[in-house]
């Protein structure tokens, strides 16, 4: 059984009779919003789906924390624009956009750039702003609610604290942040609340202003996370909703809540999952804040949309594992072309039906598609050139399928940016000084491979590899020292076409080239 399945049966066992379920995802659009934080979405993504799969109704949401303040400015942002520390206590939602793109703030355009991600990932959402929700005033009865019960909320809080409580930190506890009328920020100080006007009287540290006015008109207001959160739950009647692995430890803020909801809201908390961090080999953060950040639609041009599905349904949400930017996307490739075929010729197992079920896009047809471990091997071969490549695939007697050109297309975003050590460019000439320090009988083998090159009236791959090994192996001699001989030579042949000791493999890079641009640098 697929974990979504397993997490699915779950909801349903704890509310068998409900008539819709609601899986919910929340992200700040505190930057670019980075690919681990993906895992928020699809967990209760892929949870709705297993869900409709048995028949459920299901309302999946995405709560944009647009409304919580702005902490620091990342570095793509300070690299286009300056001052923008200034915002910093800000809500998103109240900062202006940085780039010119037509969006009316800061949120919007992360908010927008994300979304357009999960589109293009097959992800239908439906998205909730909380810096609407708030300032229409949704939640106004639900602040005053919350500022009645102020002290009871201060307890809870402290029960989980190893710190003592005190009467007079207790009396000035109010949990809330308001953003000040004038600068928006909100580094107040809540100075008194009178609970038969409505009336709450801050002071803004930032800019001076004194201000007392009606938690019932005024909507610059919010929530602190640990009582917003399961407000939340109970609004939208939430059944579940994971997590990072932290909020889901002992004490932690999915426990918090969790009181916090029964005693407070008076409702039952949703099924929690805790999800794992992702890694990333060779990068050091990946935060938005950081600059160093791989969004969803950075990782969409070297993965197809189903590949990138497959990669976060296959491992169990609290598994923890690294995205590594070599030759394991190529490996990534032909496992999930492995299980498409036993998906398609009906042999898969029911894991890997679940999976596929999960990761293949409704309304899509799929088949069996060109390797992109073929098309990621010839492309720098012929130059990135299409049709050359087209061409080649077909000398290989392979087919070049209907999506073979989104492959062609990530292929080659991940070779010239991922493994640039894969581009060799042929000689403009014989590389003379190579061919002068070569002794007779090296020289004699390179002739024999020019030669049967040379008369080719076409090159095929399988057998110009023959000839090759036929020609450089010794049959009296052991593999190892067979191996050792072939090394030498491949040596050899890459220094004549790239000055250089390695290269593409040969038989390919000979078969899908024209030998005409070739041919004449083995001329010894």
């Amino acid at each position: 059984m697929h974990w979504s399945e397993r997490l699915a049966d779950k909801v349903i066992e704890r509310n068998p009779n409900k008539e819709v379920y609601v899986c919910a995802a929340g992200t700040s659009p505190s930057g670019s919003v980075h690919i681990g934080n993906f895992r928020d979405i699809a967990v209760p993504y892929f949870v709705a789906l297993a869900l409709r799969k048995k028949g459920k109704k299901v309302r999946f949401i995405l709560s944009w924390d647009d409304f919580d303040r702005f902490r620091k400015v990342p570095v793509n942002v300070s690299k286009i624009v300056d001052g923008y520390e200034n915002y910093v206590g800000c809500p998103y939602n109240l900062i202006p956009n940085p780039y010119d793109d037509g969006l009316e703030s800061y949120a919007a355009h992360f908010e927008k750039e994300y979304e357009d991600s999960l589109k293009d990932l097959g992800i239908e959402v439906e998205c909730i702003y909380q810096s609407k929700e708030y300032m229409s005033g949704r939640y106004a009865k639900k602040v005053v609610y919350s500022l009645e019960r102020r002290k009871e909320i201060y307890d809870i809080l402290m029960s989980f604290k190893t710190q003592e409580a005190n009467d007079e930190d207790r009396e000035k506890y109010y949990p809330v942040a308001v953003y000040c009328s004038a600068c928006n920020k909100d580094a107040t100080v809540v100075e008194s609340y009178n609970e038969e006007t409505h009336e709450l009287t801050y002071y803004c540290k930032a800019c001076g202003k004194k201000e007392t006015v009606n938690v019932l008109e005024y909507f610059k207001i919010k929530l602190s996370w640990k009582i917003d959160w399961p407000m939340r739950w109970q609004e939208e009647d939430v059944d579940f909703e994971p997590g990072g692995i932290d909020h889901s430890t002992p004490g932690g803020s999915y426990d918090v809540s969790s009181r916090i909801a029964r005693e407070i809201f008076n409702h039952e908390p949703p099924l929690f999952q805790g999800y794992g961090w992702l890694g990333f080999a060779g990068v050091s953060s990946m935060h938005s804040s950081s600059g160093v950040n791989i969004t969803p639609a950075g990782v969409l041009k070297f993965y197809t949309p189903e590949i990138v599905r497959w990669l976060f349904a296959k491992y169990e949400p609290e598994d923890a594992y690294n995205f590594y930017f070599d030759d394991t996307i190529i490996r990534h490739y032909s496992e999930f072309d492995k299980g498409l075929q036993a998906y398609l010729d009906g042999s898969a197992d029911d894991f890997t039906k679940s999976l596929f079920d999960l990761c293949l896009i409704e309304g899509k047809e799929y088949q069996n598609e060109t390797s992109f471990n073929t098309i990621s091997s010839l492309a720098p071969i012929v130059n990135f050139n299409h049709d050359s490549l087209v061409k080649a695939i077909s000398k290989l007697d392979l087919p070049w399928t209907p999506r073979a050109d989104e492959r062609f297309e990530k292929a080659t975003y991940f070779i010239n940016t991922y493994q640039p050590e894969k581009l060799f460019k042929l000689l403009d000439s014989k590389n003379e000084a190579f061919i002068a320090d070569m002794t007779e009988i090296d020289k004699d083998v390179v002739r024999k491979l020019h030669d049967y090159l040379a008369s080719q009236e076409e090159v095929k791959d399988k057998e110009v590899q023959q000839f090759i090994y036929d020609t450089v192996n010794n049959p009296n001699l052991t593999k190892k020292e067979n191996m050792a001989i072939q090394q030498k030579y491949f040596k050899i042949f890459y220094n004549l076409l790239f000055g250089t000791d390695a290269g593409p493999r040969l038989y390919l890079f000979f078969a899908a080239s024209d030998k005409n641009t070739y041919i004449e640098l083995l001329n010894v």
